[in-house]
Order: C-alpha cells, then structure tokens, then sequence
C-alpha cells in the first residue's frame, strides 16, 4: 500500500474516534443537564408551602441525588441545602394549639 493510503486510513480512523467521542460528551451532557433539572424540580418542591408538596420532595431527593451524573460539587451543595433546611425545619415551633387557657373561667368581677 502506498504511504497516501496509509494516510487516508489513519485520518479516517481518527476522525470516527473523534465524532464517537463527541457524541458520547453530549449524551453525557445532556444527561446531566436533566439530572440538574429534576433536581431544581425536587428542590423547588421541598420549599413549598404545601406540607405534601414537602415531603413528596424530601422522598425523591435522594433518589435524584444519587445518580452518577452528579459531579462532587453538586453533591456538596445539595448536602448544604438539606443540611440549612434541616436546621430550619427543627429551629421551627410547632404549630400547636395553646389549650391551657380554655378550661380556666373567666374572671367574674
């Protein structure tokens, strides 16, 4: 084979590498890019004033976090806002009801 074909052979096979390569970052891009997105979506939940709203979020949390498309940094920063919505959460009175003062009569004077 003459040294043009040699040639032809090896930038063609370069040239496939390179377009599977291409193809597999987007695909992996693109896989993160939803798996951010249904992230926002878990997380927009968990702030919610609706108490369901609430705890459907809290329940898929960590399923959505768990994926290996998630990079190291994501992962700290979704720990730091479930950490700051824990500490709320328990810094929070609970919305009771003051029953000490309904059986005691009213003063008659």
């Amino acid at each position: 084979m003459p040294a043009q074909t040699w040639v032809t052979l090896i930038v063609g096979v370069l040239a496939v590498v390179g377009v599977v390569l291409t193809v597999r970052q987007r695909t992996v891009a693109d896989k993160r890019a939803q798996a951010w997105q249904r992230i926002t979506w878990c997380l927009e939940r968990t702030t919610s004033a609706d108490p369901a709203e609430v705890e459907l979020g809290w329940d898929i949390y960590t399923a959505v976090t768990d994926s290996p498309l998630i990079t190291t940094t994501e992962q700290d920063v979704l720990v730091a806002v479930a950490d700051r919505s824990a500490r709320r959460a328990l810094a929070e009175p609970d919305q009771t009801e003051d029953t000490d003062n309904q059986n005691e009569q009213k003063d008659p004077r």
